[in-house]
């Protein structure tokens, strides 16, 4: 995993803001490519300036892309590229503190293309309104942005559209706010072991101290492929022990699969394994199921409740 020099992940309610998101061909910054940038700048809660830019990659969007997010090769043919654009979004956000949905994705692609355009590292303090959904909305079986914005009576328009998903954001940001102020402050999260961390394969965790903010615990893995990084079972107790349930294979439960780095490149030529078809499949149903790379995997392992 990288070890990027990130800011600070903040639990609060910040009157001055971007609140952004950014579409991308997959998870991993080493092997996946933006193509649309979002933001929407408040100051003193009110709004004062949008972004907003499709993003041309050097690869091809691959069609299970297309049908997630609706953007096609043609809407991005004429669009510039990301060493053009990249600055000026950079510049748009300036230093002001960014609020997003499970942002340390968008975060890590921002910070790795910043250093490859010739700009310093994104160093932004952060909000990320999965981590004050896991507070204050305790009850939701998933903190997915469907299931927040369905929890709180947000509208879903234009869904994984990066402006689309900035104006959902902040109607569950805005939301969750007036919770907290209605309950005197944001409460505290009591971390505990769910009853699922028994998984198929006998792994049980050795730990009982777990991070309930990290967004591996109490979610499902499934992995395939060959691990560079660890062997199998290796992976599998790491997930564990975070708090995570291990999967045989992929089922309607699972929140992850975790490809092999070898097999993540070969998926982005076309080759995708049954496991992995399977997942685009669920997906695109609405289920709350996201395909990594290994490389991924180790950065939700550091992530530690961003």
């Amino acid at each position: 995993m990288k070890n990027r020099l990130k800011g600070k992940s903040l639990i609060q309610f910040p009157d001055s803001y971007i609140m952004l998101d950014i579409e991308t061909t997959g998870f991993d910054p080493d092997f996946d490519e933006i193509i649309e940038l979002a933001g929407i700048k408040y100051i003193e809660r009110k709004e004062v300036a949008r972004f907003e830019s499709l993003v041309r990659p050097e690869n091809r969007i691959d069609p299970y892309i297309t049908m997630l997010t609706g953007i096609t090769n043609e809407m991005v043919a004429d669009a510039p590229k990301l060493g053009d654009i990249l600055p000026q979004f950079l510049d748009f956000i300036g230093n002001t503190i960014i609020v997003g949905h499970n942002i340390g994705f968008d975060i890590n692609f921002l910070y790795d293309n910043a250093e490859r355009v010739g700009y310093p590292p994104v160093m932004n303090d952060f909000v990320n309104t999965m981590r004050l959904s896991h507070r204050l909305c305790k009850n939701l079986e998933s903190h997915g942005l469907e299931y927040l914005a369905d929890y709180l009576g947000v509208t879903m328009e234009n869904r994984h559209r990066a402006m689309g998903d900035c104006l959902i954001t902040e109607d569950c940001f805005e939301k969750m706010r007036s919770m907290a102020e209605a309950l005197g402050g944001i409460p505290r999260l009591e971390s505990e072991l769910t009853s699922h961390s028994a998984n198929a394969n006998k792994i049980v965790a050795e730990t009982t101290d777990f991070d309930s903010e990290s967004p591996i615990f109490g979610k499902v893995f499934a992995f395939t492929g060959a691990l560079e990084h660890y062997t199998r079972s290796e992976a599998m107790q790491k997930v564990a022990n975070a708090g995570g349930i291990n999967g045989n294979g992929v089922t309607r439960e699972t929140n992850y699969l975790v490809l092999g780095n070898t097999d993540y490149c070969a998926a982005l030529r076309g080759g995708k394994s049954a496991k992995h078809k399977k997942a685009e499949s669920l997906a695109l149903k609405g289920q709350d199921i996201k395909i990594i790379s290994e490389n991924t995997f180790l950065d939700l392992l550091d992530m530690k409740g961003e």
